[in-house]
């Protein structure tokens, strides 16, 4: 074989290696750029199932790929870490993720940006450096919220008597929600926390929980849950222990037993997010992300709606009360 000829076939499989590993390179990017890992605190809730309705109506509208799942309770960081693990592994584009505690996910989570990972942080925060944007309810403002409603349903009281049923203690948005409700009540003279408790996030334990209180402090006039399910606990201590017209309850979310018992006393008042949009919004702004697009914002606020018996019946509320279920299409 001649020397000219010996370079052009160098010089070909030269080209042809690099065509190959192009494709390589492209074919990579363009499978992590279509899949989008939705990892959330549960499963076992009509939060999480509004959320991936929103998520999945988004991702038929922006074409992309989502996986969308959470642990079987909302207290089992570990294996959320699993799942992020996971979804490094598998080489996704972009991760959104509701986080069960905000520094025991930290770590996780920062290997997942590390690794060029883009993080959308959805509902409840996670303390890292990098992430992309969070989407979600101003907790703080909620708290508030949940606040005001406690005082203006206790106008004619001489004194407001307030147990708490909380959820994770490290998680962000309950701590936030706590925050806001706290820095209101302080301000009310005749308003005091009187107990607090933190409840596994199930309807037994959050039941337990708020019953707890009741016994404990007979003088307790209000029950504020802080999510969905130490709302359900609250309801049910307060028709468990026939405390309809003497026990205020206040809680979060739009579990349909809560709305129920909201028409039928249990429940005074709902401070209802929006998780349907939360679910639309953070697919729609991986979309925009993964096709080059920098988020203009470090936060996006959904809205939240406070719902009482004279409203709750109304065309708007209705809408919010029982979001679109994709399956109904």
């Amino acid at each position: 074989m001649n020397i000219k000829k010996a370079t052009a076939l160098l010089s070909l499989a030269v080209f042809l290696i690099a065509v190959l590993f192009g494709c390589a390179k492209s074919a990579d990017f363009d499978n992590k750029n279509n899949n989008i890992a939705i990892i959330t605190k549960g499963s076992d809730s009509n939060f999480w199932n509004d959320m991936k309705n929103g998520a999945m109506s988004a991702a038929n509208e922006y074409n992309v790929n989502i996986t969308f799942e959470g642990p079987e309770n909302e207290e089992d960081y570990k294996t959320q870490n699993k799942m992020i693990e996971n979804a490094i592994s598998s080489n996704a584009g972009v991760i959104i993720l509701s986080a069960i505690d905000f520094e025991k996910n930290a770590a996780a989570t920062q290997k997942a940006i590390d690794n060029g990972i883009k993080v959308i942080t959805v509902d409840s925060d996670v303390d890292v450096n990098g992430k992309e944007l969070f989407i979600g309810t101003n907790n703080i403002e909620a708290g508030k919220k949940a606040a005001k409603q406690v005082v203006d349903l206790c106008k004619e009281q001489k004194s407001i008597n307030i147990g708490i049923v909380n959820y994770g203690a490290n998680t962000e948005n309950g701590k936030e929600r706590l925050k806001g409700f706290s820095d209101y009540i302080d301000e009310i003279d005749n308003a005091k926390i009187v107990d607090t408790v933190n409840i596994e996030s199930n309807k037994e334990s959050a039941t337990a929980g708020a019953e707890e209180l009741l016994k404990n402090h007979e003088q307790i006039n209000v029950l504020i849950g802080f999510n969905e399910w130490s709302t359900l606990g609250v309801a049910y201590a307060i028709k468990e222990s026939n405390l309809n017209d003497k026990v205020f309850g206040i809680g979060f979310d739009s579990n349909v037993n809560c709305v129920n018992m909201l028409e039928s006393g249990e429940i005074d008042t709902l401070i209802v997010q929006n998780p349907f949009s939360m679910g639309y919004t953070s697919v729609s702004k991986a979309s925009e992300i993964l096709s080059g697009k920098k988020p203009q914002t470090n936060t996006i606020e959904t809205d939240t709606y406070v719902v009482t018996r004279k409203n709750m019946f109304s065309p708007d509320i209705q809408k919010i009360l029982f979001s679109f279920n994709e399956s109904s299409n």
